[in-house]
């Protein structure tokens, strides 16, 4: 049997509750009961599935928090020594890597630069530049 290459509501809802669950693209499309990852992907940027669009966006922020949780669940396994502290690592960067990219709002570290201070000593000044024409020039 051929893979299916029709878009549908239900399969399109199943895809994007594995998403969400932090499945990859990839590894879902290995399935015969769905497209190729590239069908999968011209749906997303293509205009005619707008809905879709939205709801791959969606499960993909959800994928981020998905992520987070493992996240913690590594942490837990490393401290109760079912997993190596130096596979954990590896594991917990592509975690975060992963987290950050698909919810940034929630798991992106946030640095905020302050370039004024309370007493506003530290505030900007504006710069005034004066042209000065070559024949007023003084000969100090």
């Amino acid at each position: 049997m051929a893979r299916p290459t029709k878009y549908t509501k239900a399969m399109t809802a199943k895809l994007c509750a594995r998403l969400a669950n932090g499945e990859s693209l990839r590894s879902i499309c290995l399935s015969e009961e769905f497209p190729d990852k590239s069908t999968i992907l011209l749906w997303v940027v293509d205009g005619e599935h707008a809905e879709f669009s939205d709801q791959y966006r969606r499960a993909r922020e959800a994928a981020g928090y998905a992520h987070a949780d493992r996240i913690i669940d590594t942490v837990d396994k490393v401290s109760t020594a079912e997993l190596d502290p130096q596979s954990a690592k590896a594991m917990l960067d592509g975690l975060k890597w992963a987290a950050e990219r698909m919810a940034p709002k929630a798991h992106s570290p946030k640095v905020l630069q302050e370039h004024t201070s309370p007493d506003g000593s530290m505030t900007p000044k504006p710069t005034t530049i004066q042209l000065v024409a070559p024949n007023e020039q003084s000969d100090a």
